[in-house]
Protein backbone atom coordinates (compact mmCIF):
# COMPACT_ATOMS: atom_id res chain seq x y z
CA UNK A 1 0.00 0.00 0.00
CA UNK A 2 1.25 3.37 -1.13
CA UNK A 3 1.66 6.09 1.82
CA UNK A 4 -0.71 9.22 0.58
CA UNK A 5 0.89 12.66 2.46
CA UNK A 6 -2.00 14.41 4.23
CA UNK A 7 -2.30 17.84 3.93
CA UNK A 8 -1.46 19.06 6.78
CA UNK A 9 -4.39 20.75 8.25
CA UNK A 10 -5.10 16.79 8.48
CA UNK A 11 -2.08 16.11 10.58
CA UNK A 12 -3.37 18.07 13.18
CA UNK A 13 -6.74 16.10 13.00
CA UNK A 14 -5.13 12.97 13.05
CA UNK A 15 -2.97 14.22 15.76
CA UNK A 16 -5.73 15.04 18.18
CA UNK A 17 -7.23 11.83 17.43
CA UNK A 18 -4.37 9.78 18.11
CA UNK A 19 -3.42 12.07 20.89
CA UNK A 20 -7.11 11.10 22.30
CA UNK A 21 -6.47 7.62 22.38
CA UNK A 22 -3.44 7.77 23.99
CA UNK A 23 -4.32 9.14 26.37
CA UNK A 24 -7.88 7.19 26.73
CA UNK A 25 -6.74 3.89 26.44
CA UNK A 26 -4.00 1.51 25.97
CA UNK A 27 -4.10 1.46 22.48
CA UNK A 28 -2.98 -1.91 20.36
CA UNK A 29 -0.36 -1.83 17.59
CA UNK A 30 -2.40 -1.90 14.03
CA UNK A 31 -5.08 -3.59 11.80
CA UNK A 32 -4.23 -7.36 11.44
CA UNK A 33 -6.58 -9.62 9.65
CA UNK A 34 -9.04 -9.77 6.52
CA UNK A 35 -8.41 -6.84 4.63
CA UNK A 36 -9.08 -3.13 6.20
CA UNK A 37 -12.62 -3.85 7.65
CA UNK A 38 -10.80 -6.41 10.91
CA UNK A 39 -8.93 -5.55 14.10
CA UNK A 40 -7.46 -7.94 16.32
CA UNK A 41 -4.80 -6.69 19.41
CA UNK A 42 -1.72 -8.42 20.47
CA UNK A 43 -3.24 -8.99 23.46
CA UNK A 44 -6.49 -9.73 25.01
CA UNK A 45 -8.09 -7.06 24.05
CA UNK A 46 -11.50 -6.35 21.60
CA UNK A 47 -11.22 -8.24 18.52
CA UNK A 48 -14.01 -6.32 15.85
CA UNK A 49 -15.25 -6.12 12.57
CA UNK A 50 -16.01 -2.28 11.22
CA UNK A 51 -17.76 -1.40 7.93
CA UNK A 52 -15.68 0.30 5.16
CA UNK A 53 -16.51 3.85 4.77
CA UNK A 54 -15.27 3.02 0.93
CA UNK A 55 -14.36 6.17 -1.42
CA UNK A 56 -11.36 8.28 -1.11
CA UNK A 57 -10.82 6.67 2.78
CA UNK A 58 -7.51 5.51 3.27
CA UNK A 59 -6.78 3.31 6.13
CA UNK A 60 -4.21 4.93 8.48
CA UNK A 61 -1.62 2.37 10.05
CA UNK A 62 0.19 4.58 12.31
CA UNK A 63 1.73 3.02 15.93
CA UNK A 64 -1.44 3.92 18.79
CA UNK A 65 -4.47 4.03 16.10
CA UNK A 66 -6.67 0.73 16.37
CA UNK A 67 -8.31 1.23 12.92
CA UNK A 68 -8.43 4.86 11.26
CA UNK A 69 -9.01 6.05 7.87
CA UNK A 70 -8.24 9.92 6.92
CA UNK A 71 -9.92 11.24 3.68
CA UNK A 72 -7.97 11.81 0.67
CA UNK A 73 -9.25 15.27 -0.13
CA UNK A 74 -10.93 16.69 2.95
CA UNK A 75 -9.36 17.44 6.07
CA UNK A 76 -11.26 14.57 8.37
CA UNK A 77 -10.65 10.99 9.96
CA UNK A 78 -12.69 8.43 10.97
CA UNK A 79 -11.18 6.22 14.01
CA UNK A 80 -12.39 3.36 16.04
CA UNK A 81 -11.27 2.36 19.58
CA UNK A 82 -12.07 -0.50 21.90
CA UNK A 83 -10.34 -0.90 25.45
CA UNK A 84 -11.26 -4.18 27.53
CA UNK A 85 -10.65 -4.21 31.71
CA UNK A 86 -8.61 -0.58 32.40
CA UNK A 87 -11.43 1.73 32.16
CA UNK A 88 -13.39 1.97 34.98
CA UNK A 89 -16.75 1.56 35.71
CA UNK A 90 -17.98 5.57 34.67
CA UNK A 91 -20.97 6.57 32.92
CA UNK A 92 -21.07 6.79 29.17
CA UNK A 93 -21.42 10.61 29.58
CA UNK A 94 -18.67 10.60 31.80
CA UNK A 95 -16.27 8.53 29.17
CA UNK A 96 -17.35 10.76 26.26
CA UNK A 97 -15.99 13.55 28.41
CA UNK A 98 -12.78 12.12 29.21
CA UNK A 99 -12.05 12.51 24.81
CA UNK A 100 -12.05 16.04 25.21
CA UNK A 101 -8.73 16.41 27.54
CA UNK A 102 -6.84 17.47 24.27
CA UNK A 103 -8.72 20.23 22.65
CA UNK A 104 -8.75 23.47 24.41
CA UNK A 105 -12.89 24.40 23.45
CA UNK A 106 -15.52 21.95 23.57
CA UNK A 107 -19.37 22.38 23.05
CA UNK A 108 -21.39 19.75 23.02
CA UNK A 109 -24.49 20.22 20.19
CA UNK A 110 -26.32 17.19 20.88
CA UNK A 111 -25.95 13.95 23.01
CA UNK A 112 -28.56 11.13 22.41
CA UNK A 113 -29.20 7.64 23.95
CA UNK A 114 -29.51 4.99 21.28
CA UNK A 115 -28.98 1.47 21.20
CA UNK A 116 -25.96 -0.16 19.93
CA UNK A 117 -24.73 -3.56 19.42
CA UNK A 118 -27.61 -4.66 21.69
CA UNK A 119 -26.82 -2.13 24.50
CA UNK A 120 -26.83 1.31 25.50
CA UNK A 121 -24.99 3.80 23.96
CA UNK A 122 -24.43 7.63 23.69
CA UNK A 123 -24.06 9.54 20.10
CA UNK A 124 -22.62 13.26 20.93
CA UNK A 125 -21.76 16.00 18.43
CA UNK A 126 -19.12 18.37 19.03
CA UNK A 127 -17.39 21.74 17.95
CA UNK A 128 -13.76 21.56 19.33
CA UNK A 129 -10.74 23.63 18.93
CA UNK A 130 -7.30 22.44 19.21
CA UNK A 131 -4.76 24.94 20.54
CA UNK A 132 -3.49 27.07 17.79
CA UNK A 133 -7.58 27.48 17.21
CA UNK A 134 -7.36 25.09 14.84
CA UNK A 135 -11.66 24.24 14.52
CA UNK A 136 -12.81 21.11 14.15
CA UNK A 137 -16.70 19.09 14.33
CA UNK A 138 -16.73 15.54 16.09
CA UNK A 139 -19.39 12.55 16.31
CA UNK A 140 -18.14 10.14 18.75
CA UNK A 141 -20.33 7.24 19.50
CA UNK A 142 -19.70 5.38 22.84
CA UNK A 143 -20.92 1.80 23.87
CA UNK A 144 -19.45 -0.95 27.08
CA UNK A 145 -20.05 -4.52 26.27
CA UNK A 146 -18.37 -7.42 27.45
CA UNK A 147 -16.30 -5.15 29.76
CA UNK A 148 -14.81 -3.33 26.68
CA UNK A 149 -15.15 0.26 26.17
CA UNK A 150 -15.76 0.82 22.92
CA UNK A 151 -15.61 4.42 20.96
CA UNK A 152 -16.09 5.68 17.22
CA UNK A 153 -15.02 8.95 16.22
CA UNK A 154 -15.16 10.94 13.25
CA UNK A 155 -13.67 14.14 13.23
CA UNK A 156 -13.48 17.12 10.70
CA UNK A 157 -13.10 20.28 9.78
CA UNK A 158 -16.89 21.89 9.87
CA UNK A 159 -16.98 22.59 6.06
CA UNK A 160 -16.28 18.89 5.74
CA UNK A 161 -18.01 17.13 8.87
CA UNK A 162 -21.80 16.77 6.76
CA UNK A 163 -20.04 15.32 3.62
CA UNK A 164 -18.07 12.87 5.86
CA UNK A 165 -20.71 12.01 7.99
CA UNK A 166 -21.85 9.14 5.33
CA UNK A 167 -18.82 6.99 5.40
CA UNK A 168 -18.99 7.31 9.18
CA UNK A 169 -22.36 5.93 9.28
CA UNK A 170 -21.09 2.78 6.89
CA UNK A 171 -18.24 2.15 9.44
CA UNK A 172 -20.74 2.36 12.47
CA UNK A 173 -23.43 0.39 10.56
CA UNK A 174 -20.79 -2.60 9.87
CA UNK A 175 -19.27 -2.70 13.39
CA UNK A 176 -19.43 -6.01 14.76
CA UNK A 177 -18.35 -7.27 18.39
CA UNK A 178 -16.87 -9.70 19.78
CA UNK A 179 -15.88 -11.47 16.91
CA UNK A 180 -13.94 -14.61 17.42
Amino acid sequence: MTAVRAPKSLHTIRLAGLVSCIAISACAGGWRGQGDTYFKADTDEATYRVGNPGGDWNPVKEKGSQVAWSHRSWPALIQVQAQCDRHGDSSLEQFTDHLHIDFREWKIESQKPETFLGREALRTVVTASLDGGYSMKLELLVVKKNGCLIDLHLMAAPSAFEQARPAFAQVVAGFQFPVE
